[in-house]
């Protein structure tokens, strides 16, 4: 499992021991020296993980920060929708690159790895 965050190394440290989880690889802003939506966050992720694109799916709960980018580079992705459902300005926009599968939650997509 691997991290690309659009923070500095300090900040990831400070949040992820709260997150209570390892990491194989942890991909910062700070690390790639650009933000997301920028492709060098996204290519040093390929670089570091060494799989072939097919065997790397991309998970986000942005359509503009990763998915778009992650497409547009070939891999495949799912989009964590929590504001599925929801009318107003908190909506998130539609967008012309769709994900391979949308899901409301983390939970759903672990339930859809185990069937």
């Amino acid at each position: 499992m691997v991290i690309i965050s659009n923070v500095d190394d300090d900040l990831f440290a400070f949040s992820a021991k709260h997150l209570q989880v390892e990491f194989d690889q942890i991909i910062t802003a700070e690390q790639a020296k650009s933000y997301k939506p920028s492709l060098n966050n996204f290519r040093l992720a390929i670089e570091r993980i060494d799989l072939p694109l097919e065997q790397i799916l991309h998970v986000a709960a942005s359509v503009y920060h990763d998915i778009i980018t992650a497409k547009s580079l070939g891999l495949s992705t799912v989009w964590v929708n929590r504001r599925v459902g929801q009318k107003g300005l908190k909506t998130t926009k539609s967008a012309v690159t769709q994900p391979d599968l949308e899901v409301p939650d983390l939970k759903t997509l672990a339930a859809l790895s185990l069937e």
